[in-house]
């Protein structure tokens, strides 16, 4: 038995002490995961209740929070599922019923994080004390012959071998196939047919573009007049106290007048998010946009009482708006 090989088995039969120690560290870890799975399996019950009735969205069947593992196990909190039930409550059925699918799945989630928890080292002092013994080991003479390569090393000699082997390869291919420098002289030239029949692709897309824009400022105008719609039915509605429903024609006046600037393509499919991330992070438009998303969602979708201060501010938001446009229009027709 070589040196060398005495030295590799030392360092593994330490490696694998120090595996050991780690994996009986994690046997005594004090999360039960049995206790978490019938917690979680009791609060399913109370969302699948809820789900098929209102009247069974009790806040008060979801318990107090508990710690699990002792003093330094994690804390199962259940605020957001008390939130949750009581919004339940209110809302309408095909809402209830999302909204309890999205509980159950984040208490699925919930169980899992916490099953994978009860895996981890007890404490610090495990560890600190599993880490001095391997540092022991480490430290005897017959590790101290050799320095491993580091891993600059390793991945710049991985690189050498490869180009070396590219380069023979190609030489030896070169004897066996004396026609590839012709073949290769074919691809370049259809290369630069393929490269010239793009070039020629994209001129004739540009002018279909300048076509297609000419036909696009009769569109803008038709989207600046449902959007002046919408903003006048906002003020209609707030006239009327209407103030939920101002907020909405509000929102719209907005997409609409954005869609008219060329934000992005009209697809009514988009969420109220996704609308804000297409314009420029950081921009003021999509500050403005933000600002008037989040009015709109807590209001209409979030099912929240609206008032005037809600019309007010969501009103102030889409006159900035207007006001971002008219300005970021002049600078484009001055520059």
């Amino acid at each position: 038995m070589t040196s060398r090989f005495r030295r590799l088995l030392l360092r593994g039969s330490a490696i694998g002490i120090c595996l050991l120690t780690l994996t009986g560290g994690a046997q005594e870890a004090e999360v039960s995961r049995e206790q978490v799975q019938a917690q979680v399996q009791q609060l399913q019950q109370v969302v699948t209740a809820c789900k098929a009735a209102a009247t069974a969205c009790d806040r008060k069947s979801v318990g107090e929070d508990e710690r699990t593992g002792g003093e330094a196990g994690p804390m199962l909190r259940w605020g957001w599922l008390r939130e949750a039930l009581d919004t339940a409550a209110k809302a309408k059925e095909a809402e209830r019923q999302t909204a309890m699918e999205q509980a159950a799945e984040r208490l699925q989630e919930t169980a899992a994080e916490t099953a994978g928890a009860a895996n981890a080292p007890s404490t610090e002092a495990d560890f600190a004390k599993t880490r001095a013994e391997a540092s022991g080991v480490l430290a005897r003479a017959e590790f101290q012959d050799a320095a491993p390569p580091s891993w600059l090393d390793r991945h710049w000699s991985q690189f050498l071998m490869k180009v070396g082997e590219l380069f023979e390869g190609v030489g030896r291919l070169g004897e066996s196939a004396p026609w590839l420098g012709r073949l290769l002289e074919v691809l370049f030239y259809v290369a630069a047919a393929v490269g010239l029949l793009v070039f020629v692709r994209r001129s004739l897309v540009r002018q279909r573009l300048a076509i297609a824009l000419g036909a696009g400022a009769a569109r803008a105008s038709a989207w600046e007049k449902e959007s002046q719609d919408w903003a006048e039915l906002a003020d209609t509605c707030a006239a009327q106290q209407e103030w939920r429903e101002a907020v909405h024609c509000l929102y719209w006046a907005a997409i609409v007048k954005l869609e008219a600037r060329r934000a992005w393509r009209h697809n009514p499919a988009r969420t109220p998010r996704e609308y804000v991330r297409l314009l420029k992070p950081g921009s003021a438009q999509q500050g403005a946009l933000r600002g008037l998303t989040q009015i709109f969602e807590r209001v209409w979708y979030g099912l929240r009482e609206a008032g005037g201060d809600d019309y007010e501010r969501a009103r102030g938001l889409f006159d900035g708006l207007d006001a971002v446009n008219s300005a970021a229009q002049a600078a484009a027709e001055n520059g």
